[in-house]
C-alpha cells in the first residue's frame, strides 16, 4: 500500500451542516480552543488553496521508519506504542497513513472521534523536530535507501506544511 500526503485544507467551501466533515471541523476548533490556537487555527491555517502532493512511499517503509526511531530512542517499537515511552510521538504513535497534521506546536499527537472513527491529529511542527533528530542516524547509512527516501519525503512535506500554514491529509491507496 502507497501512501500520499497532501498539503492543502481539511475541507472545501460549502460543507454541509451535520456533514463528517462538518463535525470534524467543529471537534478541532473546540480542541485548538483548548489548546490556544484558536485564532491562529482560524485566521492562520490555510483554508483556501492545495499546495502540493506527494507519494511518500509504502506502507513496509513507514513500519520500518517507525521501528528506526524507536530504536534511535533506545526502546522497542511495541514498548513506545504502548506506554507512550518514547520522544518520537509523533513519528511512533500517529498512524501516519491517515490522519491530519496541523501546523501547530503541541508534544502528542491526540484523537478526535467522529461518527465513532477515530482521526489521529498531530502537529507538523513537532514531527519536523523529531525527524530532524533522527538526521545523523540516516546520514551514516544505516539504513535502506527505501526508508531513507520516506524519511526526506515524510521532512519535505512537513516543512510545507510548516512553510505554507496548511495541514497534511494521509491517503493511503491498494
Amino acid at each position: 500500500m502507497t501512501i500520499t500526503a497532501k498539503i492543502q485544507p481539511i475541507s472545501t467551501m460549502g460543507v454541509e451542516e451535520g456533514t463528517k466533515e462538518d463535525l470534524l471541523l467543529k471537534e478541532l476548533e473546540i480542541k485548538m480552543q483548548q489548546m490556544g490556537y484558536l485564532v491562529p487555527y482560524r485566521e492562520e491555517l490555510n483554508w483556501e488553496r492545495t499546495i502540493a502532493s506527494l507519494e511518500l512511499g509504502e506502507a513496509q517503509s513507514l513500519h520500518q521508519l517507525k521501528k528506526a526511531a524507536a530504536r534511535n530512542d533506545r526502546v522497542l517499537l511495541i514498548y513506545a506504542r504502548l506506554f507512550k515511552g518514547t520522544i518520537f510521538q509523533h513519528l511512533i504513535l500517529h498512524p501516519n497513513h491517515s490522519g491530519i497534521y496541523l501546523p501547530f506546536r503541541f508534544d502528542e499527537p491526540f484523537t478526535i472521534q467522529i461518527e465513532g472513527q477515530k482521526i489521529w491529529i498531530g502537529s507538523s511542527v513537532r514531527l519536523l523536530e523529531e525527524l530532524s533528530w533522527l538526521q545523523i542516524s540516516f546520514d551514516q547509512g544505516n539504513h535502506n535507501d527505501t526508508v531513507k527516501d520516506y524519511w526526506q519525503n515524510l521532512m519535505e512535506i512537513s516543512r510545507k506544511s510548516v512553510d505554507y500554514m496548511s495541514p497534511i491529509i494521509f491517503e493511503e491507496a491498494i
